[in-house]
């Protein structure tokens, strides 16, 4: 059997320490900067959400009559044209918050069921 020289061996070493290391810090980085991370990336993705739908702009907007009708009904036909708009923008809005949230939680529980699921395994 061939000898592994003393070069290779502290290569093998090295890179399995640094396998350990990094399976080590992981659990850290998922609830510390890779959870900051994507609730940043989740916040950006409502945001941009809300530009796409204008959702606050027509909140702005409800009481300034649409088209220049000044008059009386056109007054109560553009506020409640931009109600009836503000309700489904804001139930679009609130659907991908709901998801979001179920994308936290999941993201907060994943590692545990899986370390867990691994238990009931072995076992």
């Amino acid at each position: 059997m061939a000898q592994v020289s003393t070069g290779t061996g502290k290569i093998i070493i090295l890179i399995l320490i640094d396998g350990l290391r990094t399976a080590l810090y992981f659990p850290v980085w998922w609830y510390s900067k890779g959870f900051i991370k994507m609730i940043k990336s989740i916040g950006r993705l409502i945001s941009d959400f809300n530009l796409t739908l204008g959702f606050t702009i027509w909140v702005k907007n409800i009481f300034v009559p649409m088209f220049g009708q000044r008059d009386i009904p056109g007054r109560l036909i553009s506020f409640f044209l931009r109600l009836v708009n503000i309700i489904f923008r804001g139930l679009a809005l609130l659907f991908l918050i709901c998801l979001t949230l179920v994308f936290v939680f999941i993201w907060l529980v994943l590692p545990v069921f899986i370390i867990f699921q691994l238990l009931i395994f072995i076992f």
